[in-house]
């Protein structure tokens, strides 16, 4: 069966994919795959509803399909696939709404509301499906057709049968219903998250709007609906969704969907623009949502911000970069950058530069203005930061607007042109260096574990200075014990102060002390340690002398 349902899966998402191409209620939205070919082993042999009508206005009705699959194939190993069930326009007899759909498989255990009839082989096989019908319609009867039925039967064949094939059977029948004459809800329609208020037209490609909008319809539930973009000019265009079936994921192609499509949310619409057009703003005019019953409404006056498209044609910029392009986030405050750019075109100056990404290291760098300074030289800057301690920044995402509201858009976040610049700290390069240590008091009784004991490290300069420290009791064969570890006050040079108290049950003895310094940076370096690793203490070992416990006298 792995062969049949790729083919089967192929198959959906392809029928899917034409659906959600077109708006609903538009002529496309009826698509027909071409016929099967005549040559084909498989066939549907039967199909019939169990009654030619039935009363749905409870909302709790069922009816009977029954199909037989059928191939002549001697190799057939069985049928796998869909059936679709949708509504019928009574004037037209065009579909409307969302499908119902199934899928139906021989060589598995029977689930949801199909059963195999008994007798079934590999070269015929007789389903039964017990449709749940929905309760409300556009009126007080709704007609409802057998449009499509896709399968294989595990040998190489397969069919899609729609209209043309399955009229030769009697694939409709009626239901009364309640007459829903509601239309969806306008409830939220905003740009899509993550997406920016103004968008680049890449040269003789266009660009893309996207949307994002909630909506409820408490009968029949939401179909589907159309997103007009008005822009310069009084130009407009269009972006339409559809609730489908898909053979794997069930009801889908809008965000989030209810189980009966009575709600939607974060449902995605996108506007394409033809390329070419003039540098300006596009507002969304209208949103016209539409039910399963077939019922639509427009919704007009909408206070959506406008989206402003630009090919960069009118204002540019060229000569980014910051600088200093390296600063020193070891030490705090961090110092401030500046990026600068050099525009073309401004009108009336430029009124402020946006960045809108850091690429993967978004949440390390900041900017502190949007206002630009401007320099004697004509470029304007503006400030920003890296994050204390180790980042690296490269700007993937940068809007720029003049006095007259003209943008320009680089970076490839935005899908503009890039941006060759990028902020970062300097390196780590200097590893923390010990010049001495010291041990107070060396002595300390064996059984007194209260007297804090100071290590003092004498520390030369270094990059990114010392945040951390692992402090180690080293016996005479070179054994070593932990004593504790953490964070430390950020020490560049000079003296960094540990105390501790004798770990209990620490043997009479003489021991020396070994540590692990850890800088901002995360790199170590290691003193009095045994093995390679570590470097020899300075001035020669700390020791620290454990005598016998103090006994009463």
């Amino acid at each position: 069966m792995i062969r049949l349902r790729r083919l089967l899966a192929s198959t959906a998402a392809a029928g899917v994919a034409c659906m959600l191409s077109a708006a609903p209620g538009t002529a496309a939205a009826q698509h027909h795959p071409a016929a099967p070919s005549t040559t084909s082993a498989m066939s549907v042999s039967a199909l019939s509803f169990g009654s030619k009508s039935v009363d749905a206005t409870t909302g709790s009705a069922t009816i009977e399909l029954n199909w037989t699959m059928a191939s002549s194939n001697p190799n057939a190993s069985g049928f796998g696939g869909d059936i679709h069930l949708r509504r019928m326009n009574p004037k037209t007899g065009a579909y409307i709404g969302t499908e119902l759909a199934a899928n139906f498989d021989s060589q598995s255990s029977p689930f949801g509301d199909i059963t195999i009839a008994p007798g079934a082989t590999p070269a015929s096989t007789t389903y039964t499906w017990t449709v749940p019908v929905p309760q409300y319609g556009a009126g007080t009867k709704t007609t409802w057709a057998v449009s499509e039925i896709k399968g294989g039967d595990g040998a190489g064949d397969s069919i899609d049968w729609t209209a043309p094939q399955l009229s030769a059977f009697p694939r409709t029948f009626t239901a009364r219903t309640t007459r829903d004459q509601g239309s969806p809800s306008l409830d939220q329609l905003a740009l899509a998250q993550g997406t920016q208020a103004t968008v680049y037209e890449t040269s003789g490609q266009g660009a893309t709007l996207r949307y994002e909008l909630d909506s409820q319809e408490a009968k029949s539930g939401v179909y589907g609906g159309t997103v007009v973009v008005t822009g310069p000019g009084g130009r407009t265009a269009r972006g339409s969704f559809a609730i489908g079936w898909d053979w794997s994921e069930g009801y889908q192609g809008c965000g989030y969907i209810d189980w009966i499509q009575r709600q939607v949310l974060d449902c995605a619409v996108s506007v394409s623009l033809p390329a070419g057009l003039p540098e300006g703003d596009w507002k969304v005019t209208e949103v016209d949502l539409t039910s399963n019953a077939g019922v639509t409404h427009a919704y007009t006056g909408l206070s959506e911000a406008a989206v402003h498209v630009t090919s960069d044609s009118v204002l540019s910029a060229t000569g980014f970069a910051f600088t200093p392009s390296r600063i020193d986030s070891w030490h705090s405050p961090v110092p401030t950058a500046q990026l600068s750019l050099r525009p073309s075109g401004a009108v009336g100056g430029v009124s402020s530069v946006q960045l809108t990404n850091w690429g993967n290291n978004a949440n390390e760098c900041q900017q502190l203005s949007t206002v630009p300074t401007v320099q004697a030289d004509g470029t304007v800057t503006v400030p920003v930061r890296g994050l204390p301690r180790q980042f690296s920044c490269q700007l993937t995402g940068l809007i720029i607007t003049d006095g007259h509201g003209n943008q320009a858009v680089y970076g490839s976040s935005l899908g503009a042109p890039d941006i060759d610049a990028t902020l970062t700290n300097i390196p780590d390069d200097v590893l923390p260096t010990v010049d001495g240590a010291a041990v107070t008091p060396g002595t300390v009784a064996a059984d007194d574990t209260q007297t804090w004991i100071k290590l003092t490290i004498n520390l030369s300069a270094s990059t990114a200075g010392v945040n951390g420290l692992d402090l180690y009791l080293v016996d005479a064969s070179g054994h070593a014990d932990s004593i504790q570890s953490g964070g430390v006050s950020t020490t560049f040079s000079g003296p960094l102060d540990e105390y501790f108290t004798l770990p209990r049950g620490t043997a009479p003895g003489t021991y020396t002390l070994g540590f692990r310094l850890q800088d901002q940076g995360y790199k170590t370096v290691s003193y009095g340690l045994p093995g390679s690793g570590s470097q020899p203490m300075p001035g020669g070992p700390v020791t620290l002398t454990v005598t016998d416990p103090v006994t009463a006298g």
